[in-house]
């Protein structure tokens, strides 16, 4: 059971992102971001003491909610009885997903991550542990490594905005990607 403390954090950073998403990140402020919650400035600021202490939490609490749907996704993965791939496609349905809802987000947790040793150190850490399980998914590892890098790639034309592609490509990107994790033998 989550305390009052976690459950009143979990509000500001989901408020947080309720904000930029809707406004963008110049719209982020300490005062509009308590309004919205319909928290005092205290209660945020005993939570996060300052905009840049909350966008760090906002970064790891945007990654944290991507892990939890990498795993959701591999919990809820029945292409195959047997389980092959099924971590490439849930690391491809859990990118496509933050990519179709979160763009803008992502490009703070870039911007965070890179002047933040300490917050890139715990999302490079997490992403490890995802990718470790490509590793052991069952389909030809450079397979899987070729997912990993496409949609590594996706994230940086789609969320920097260098030469995106249009909507239908990157869904035909992605249900390729999809065939690759079914298709492949391991080796």
């Amino acid at each position: 059971m989550e305390s009052k403390a976690d459950v009143k954090r979990r509000l500001i950073l989901d408020t947080t992102k309720q904000i930029i998403l809707e406004n963008g990140f110049n719209s982020l402020t300490l005062d509009a971001v308590a309004k919205k919650a319909n928290i005092s400035k205290g209660g945020l600021l005993y939570h996060f003491s300052n905009k840049e202490s909350l966008i760090k939490g906002l970064a790891q609490y945007i990654f944290e909610q991507f892990c939890l749907n990498f795993y959701k996704y591999a919990e809820n993965d029945s292409d195959d009885s047997d389980e092959k791939g099924k971590w490439s496609r849930a690391l491809i349905e859990a990118s496509k997903f933050d990519l179709e809802h979160y763009k803008e987000l992502n490009v703070g947790i870039f911007a965070t991550s890179y002047l933040e040793p300490e917050i890139a150190k715990t999302i490079s850490d997490g992403y490890k542990t995802t990718l470790k399980k490509l590793e052991d998914d069952g389909i030809n590892p450079i397979t899987a490594t070729i997912i990993r890098l496409a949609l590594d790639g996706l994230y940086y034309s789609q969320t920097l905005n260098v030469a995106p592609l249009e909507e239908k490509r990157v869904n035909e990107v992605i249900q390729q990607l999809l065939e690759m994790s079914k298709s492949e033998e391991r080796l």
